[in-house]
């Protein structure tokens, strides 16, 4: 792997073909002159004010994926890699400059990672990499990120609480920062030479330091907050040159505000700014919130920094920063409003939207009030005009990132006294459609559902866990210690084949059944000979763990390219949970029963559970999220209870995602696991004492205070 900076080479030289979402670009004969980008532009800044925070760097068609996997494999150069994004970036930028919007961003495309983008920059690169302090090139990047044949890959996290990784810094006391990657300069220079002034984005350096970690053999309790002054001379080397380019405006990403945050960690953010504010003189400058309400503390913090032109808030699930706005908002600032969802898909309410942004103009005035997304567009799917799986109905109420962008641009143009009657009526009539759509709603289900809202208690099994325990040993016989696996076996590539073949009907039923039973057989007849206690079936027949289950429940579609990035080149194709889930028949129940027929050790049930289904899913936003994963409860306990009825008397339930739906928030946190854990009781509470239910991963991974016994009852 070659030692080449990402952003060196010339970008514009091969006759690549692009597509991204309306626009289909070639980088020789049909890229968009720079004066009529220079126009459209001029053009846009009459007529309204609109941003975007961020958008999907994948590509329409995972591009950007296949891209690293072959250089990776070595199957391709540097400089294939380095086209291929640069048609990804320059695509994506004309695409928002065409859509009409003023504000656009630059340096959120990453090759992996926009934190260890930032690491890079600040040339904080653990010593094991061998790093030689110069520009940071592929090789290094890449080993921070994935590993090397001799030392592993720094730590990957959740990104707050969306199902996005990032990259861990690994700071210390002896840490020394320097300039060593240039690239947000070099994407702005980029976009500028198409014509396309940009805003270029860099994670705050307070919510950097936040989000890192000790580095190995640092204490614990070093305060990262300390580095701060090491860390600022990097910004402003980064900010000067970004000035000297050309920039006007630079947008900070600082995330951590929404979080519960020390005074001393608040207090962090005003030295910070007021460090910086000298060095971002001439500069407008944004700071950008996101994923939830920003604390009254923390909004009082942010809307005080220094050398700060307008503040961005997530106004979708941050609805009570709205109370914040309007008791006191800093005459002259402007305001980001984030009134379209950057987390889902669902087209946006566009008459609430504009209800909302009049009410902020009347506090902020027309010239200083910016519409917005949420957050980042980095978490939903790229573009619809690609999906050919999903029917005229459901396409109408949804939108992915470059329809984000259209329904910003529609309420800029709104708000700026351009409405387009049109598209505000197609969009009031499928909002309509979706709330009356017999597809959406399911009175039984809903019947059901209400039903369960009474005492958590009333969802227990009925016996206390020692007597089932008891009743469980006596009835398996297992040993003290028992043997089994998590579930899934190795997938081979004959069985990847079947079952897509399967799929397309190209081969029978009957075909395709005898091939999984040959693979069960093979899993079951392993297990016995190594002595394994209590089997599992390996699951040949599955392709996802969520997947699987949303294609036989109600209520679920599913896209063709609706992917989303969730770390480096690994991509995730959320179901889409459009209405009321139930289960129309038996999911798992024949696959486990021919298994346990093949052997006279028990055989687990494999499941997975009503959390994770949800947490893992784009969830509809017409409800709570906890009536839709108490309906998903009912399903998988419909699924349960037929396990039991056909002898398999061991069944798992996977809930690997009950964390990952944990509210930013400790005070909104309590609430959500007492649904989460209400809704995995429903799964089990009315089968014998005699079956076995196995949580996955044990709770006590996820609740410091809690075991199996007192969290699941199982």
């Amino acid at each position: 792997m070659s030692q080449v900076s990402p952003y060196k080479l010339a970008p514009f030289t091969s006759p690549r073909f692009m597509s991204v979402g309306s626009l289909s670009i070639s980088s020789s004969a049909q890229r968009l002159s720079v004066a009529r980008f220079s126009s459209l532009r001029r053009a846009s800044l009459r007529a309204m004010t609109s941003h975007i925070v961020g958008y999907p760097r994948m590509g329409p068609k995972r591009e950007l994926k296949f891209a690293l996997e072959s250089f990776w494999d070595g199957k391709s150069s540097a400089e294939e890699l380095q086209n291929v994004a640069a048609d990804l970036r320059s695509s994506i930028w004309k695409q928002m400059a065409e859509a009409g919007i003023k504000y656009i961003p630059s340096n959120t495309f990453s090759y992996y990672d926009q934190v260890l983008d930032t690491t890079a920059m600040l040339g904080a690169v653990p010593a094991r990499y061998g790093w030689n302090g110069n520009e940071i090139g592929f090789d290094t990047y890449f080993s921070m990120a994935r590993g090397n044949a001799s030392v592993p890959a720094m730590e990957m996290t959740k990104w707050f609480d969306t199902n996005y990784h990032f990259i861990v810094p690994e700071l210390g006391p002896d840490v020394n920062f320097c300039y060593a990657s240039h690239k947000a300069v070099d994407e702005y220079k980029e976009a500028k030479a198409l014509g396309i002034d940009t805003v270029p984005v860099l994670i705050g350096p307070v919510s950097y330091l936040l989000l890192s970690k000790p580095a190995k053999g640092v204490e614990k309790s070093f305060s990262l907050l300390s580095l701060v002054d090491k860390l600022l001379p990097i910004y402003k080397k980064v900010v000067s040159e970004l000035k000297g380019a050309g920039a006007t405006w630079i947008q900070f990403d600082e995330p951590t505000l929404v979080m519960d945050l020390e005074p001393h960690q608040l207090h962090a953010f005003t030295e910070a700014y007021s460090e910086l504010e000298s060095s971002l003189s001439g500069l407008n400058v944004l700071i950008e919130t996101y994923f939830a309400d920003v604390p009254a503390e923390a909004f009082k913090t942010l809307t005080s920094l220094k050398g700060a032109t307008g503040f961005g808030f997530d106004l979708v699930r941050g609805t009570r920063t709205l109370e914040l706005i309007k008791g006191g908002f800093p005459s002259g600032k402007h305001l980001f409003a984030g009134v379209v969802d950057g987390r889902n898909i669902w087209a946006n309410d566009l008459a609430s939207s504009l209800g909302t942004l009049q009410t902020l103009e009347g506090i902020v005035g027309k010239d200083k009030l910016v519409i917005s997304t949420s957050c980042s567009l980095l978490h939903t799917a790229v573009d619809l005009v690609n999906e050919t799986k999903l029917d005229n109905e459901i396409k109408s109420w949804l939108a992915f990132a470059a329809q984000k962008i259209v329904e910003v641009n529609a309420l800029a143009k709104a708000l700026a006294g351009q409405k387009d009657e049109s598209f505000f009526s197609s969009n009031a009539k499928a909002q309509a459609s979706k709330k009356s759509s017999p597809r959406v709603t399911n009175e039984v289900v809903q019947k059901d559902t209400t039903a369960l809202k009474g005492s958590d208690s009333d969802h227990c099994r009925a016996t206390n866990v020692i007597d089932r325990l008891d009743a469980q040993q006596k009835h398996l016989n297992l040993p003290i210690l028992p043997t089994t696996t998590i579930g899934s076996f190795p997938q081979t590539m004959d069985v990847r084949r079947v079952r897509r073949e399967y799929k397309a009907k190209k081969i029978s039923e009957e075909d395709y059944v005898k091939v999984i039973k040959e693979e069960i057989q093979k899993v079951v007849k392993l297990q016995e000979e190594l002595d394994v206690d209590v089997l599992v079936h390996g699951e040949p027949e599955r392709n996802d763990m969520v997947e699987y289950f949303g294609e036989q429940l109600s209520g679920f579609a599913f896209s063709a390219n609706g992917w989303v990035q969730s770390y480096g080149s690994r991509c995730v194709k959320p179901p889409i949970i459009y209405g009321d889930v139930s289960r129309p028949k038996a999911m798992t129940v024949s696959w486990s029963s021919m298994a346990q027929s093949m052997t006279k050790r028990p055989m687990k049930g494999m499941l997975t559970g009503p959390v994770t289904i949800l947490n893992w899913s784009f969830v509809r936003n017409d409800q709570p999220r906890h009536e839709t994963c108490y309906q998903i409860a009912l399903a998988i306990k419909d699924e349960v209870e037929d396990l039991e009825k056909a002898g398999v008397t061991v069944i798992q339930i996977d809930e690997a995602a009950l964390r990952e739906g944990l509210p930013l928030r400790k005070s909104e946190q309590a609430f959500y696991l007492d649904w989460a854990v209400h809704s995995f009781r429903i799964t089990n509470c009315g089968i014998k004492d005699t079956t076995q239910v196995c949580p996955f991963p044990p709770p006590r991974n996820y609740l410091s205070t809690c075991n199996p016994e007192t969290v699941f009852q199982v």
